[in-house]
């Protein structure tokens, strides 16, 4: 038998692969759409995703998770969740393509009617892909998960920034997202080569319901607290704000969902495989936390020190008001990358019921900071209680982690605080001695950058932290 940490190790290396190509991939194009396509046509294609956002969340009912944390799952269970993945599909599609003109009044805006109309049928091609998708998670298959995403990302991207450039405004960007779609589709199939048998199963559903359902409540709870936000500055601020402010969070979640998204891939199936060995989850989690805390802290405190440059080289001077909200929002980065492993630990000890619970309290404390922030300070105080409530909500969800784990508090805190430490530490010589510096925006960016990441490698290797030890050993072990 294949060992966990083999799975683990291989399953890392092509999803940080993956990901870090999506990140390069996605800022060039994104940097092209940016500077063809209005910041109010990126607003209302945010309005639309908000509207249609949540009913995502409704697309397979937990069912796709619970598949993948089961140890042993039948061709007749498979087939079920593809045709009840289906019907829900053409139900949301029918859903929103109706709903359309409400939300176009909603949020006071004529286009959002025809743009989500057109993406209604969307709903249908992402059920269909649902399983396939779901086997190539579950067999840890990440190498050809590396293709398809890279494969979709650049031909997906090429046509949007051809229609863009042919004036086709918000149209390149719904073009854009159906080829990403569909390509990601056929090429999950022609992986697979799976079709479902003619079967619907009630009781493998009802199996499947008990993992699926406190899963599916903690994702709509989550999925309301992470667009709150969206929602309110589009209905009072306006389509404008609402692309400034998106603008910022997607560059914040980019790296943060590439590094974290990688784990949680890999993580979850593998920790799945393990599901009665508590111990083993707690160690790997200790190693993946101060992993995340090594990459994530540095990173984003970096890129919020160097959000002026960042934005005017990939967007242009059309979105300077991005600056001061992606500053603030990549600290909250830091907490959402750490937060990202609770997830795991839950879902692979079928825990869904603990997790939701746990989450009904912390949304409900970001949901208030949110709000208040709104009210008292606009955009920009919306973004700092945002912030500010992430970081009281956090204590919390890793306390529950550590009783679930055995393991304390303090010593998860200490896990990976020394690295909060060190990159506060950079940062501060870094700005101090580059503050005169004026060599132009892309060279001094590229330095900054540089001189950040070599000073932060060095203060490691002097301290001999466990996280680079660890991820040096993970070098070495895949080399062989």
């Amino acid at each position: 038998m294949v060992s966990i940490k083999k799975v683990i190790l291989n399953g890392l290396f092509w999803s940080i692969l993956n990901q870090f190509s999506v990140i390069i991939v996605g800022l060039v194009i994104t940097g092209f759409l940016a500077r063809l396509i209005s910041p109010s046509e990126f607003g209302i294609l945010g309005m639309v995703s908000l509207s249609t956002g949540f009913l995502n969340v409704l697309k397979d009912f937990g069912f796709g998770a619970a598949l993948i944390q089961k140890k042993t799952v039948t061709d007749e269970e498979y087939s079920t969740v593809f045709w009840f993945n289906l019907i829900i599909g053409a139900f949301l599609a029918l859903v929103v393509f109706f709903a359309a003109p409400l939300l176009g009044q909603f949020f006071k805006e004529e286009k959002v009617v025809s743009v989500s109309r057109v993406l209604s049928f969307t709903f249908v091609i992402n059920s269909l892909g649902i399983v396939w998708n779901n086997r190539l998670v579950k067999d840890v298959a990440f190498k050809q998960i590396f293709y398809r995403t890279f494969l979709s990302t650049i031909i997906s991207g090429i046509i949007g920034v051809f229609l863009a450039f042919k004036g086709y405004g918000i149209w390149a960007l719904v073009a854009q997202m159906y080829m990403s779609l569909i390509i990601n589709t056929i090429l999950n199939y022609l992986r697979v080569r799976w079709l479902p048998q003619f079967v619907f199963s009630r009781n493998h559903l009802k199996e499947l319901w008990n993992f699926g359902l406190p899963l599916l409540g903690d994702q709509i709870i989550n999925y309301w607290v992470r667009n709150i936000d969206n929602i309110l500055i589009g209905r009072v601020l306006g389509k404008d704000s609402l692309a400034f402010y998106n603008k910022g969070y997607s560059l914040m979640l980019l790296p943060v969902r590439q590094l974290t998204g990688t784990l949680t891939k890999v993580l979850f199936p593998s920790f799945s495989m393990i599901q009665d060995d508590k111990g083993q989850i707690g160690n790997i989690y200790l190693k993946m936390s101060s992993v995340i805390a090594f990459i994530a802290f540095p990173l984003m405190i970096c890129l919020s020190m160097l959000a002026e440059p960042l934005i005017l080289i990939v967007y242009g001077e059309n979105w300077k008001q991005v600056i001061p909200i992606f500053q603030v929002l990549s600290i909250l980065g830091m907490f959402q990358a750490l937060g990202s492993l609770s997830g795991n630990i839950y879902l692979s000890l079928g825990e869904t019921k603990l997790m939701f619970k746990i989450g009904l309290f912390s949304r409900a404390v970001m949901i208030f900071g949110i709000v208040c922030g709104l009210y008292a300070g606009g955009i920009m105080g919306l973004v700092y209680g945002y912030c500010i409530a992430s970081g009281l909500a956090f204590l919390p969800e890793l306390y529950f982690i550590g009783k679930l784990l055995n393991i304390s508090l303090k010593r998860i805190l200490l896990n990976f605080l020394p690295y909060l430490m060190l990159a506060a530490l950079t940062f501060v010589v870094i700005r101090i001695t580059t503050t005169q510096m004026n060599l132009g925006l892309l060279v001094d960016f590229i330095l900054k950058i540089v001189c950040f990441s070599v000073l932060y490698l060095i203060l490691n290797f002097m301290l001999k932290t466990k996280a680079l030890s660890d991820l040096l050993l993970l070098v070495r072990k895949k080399q062989k």
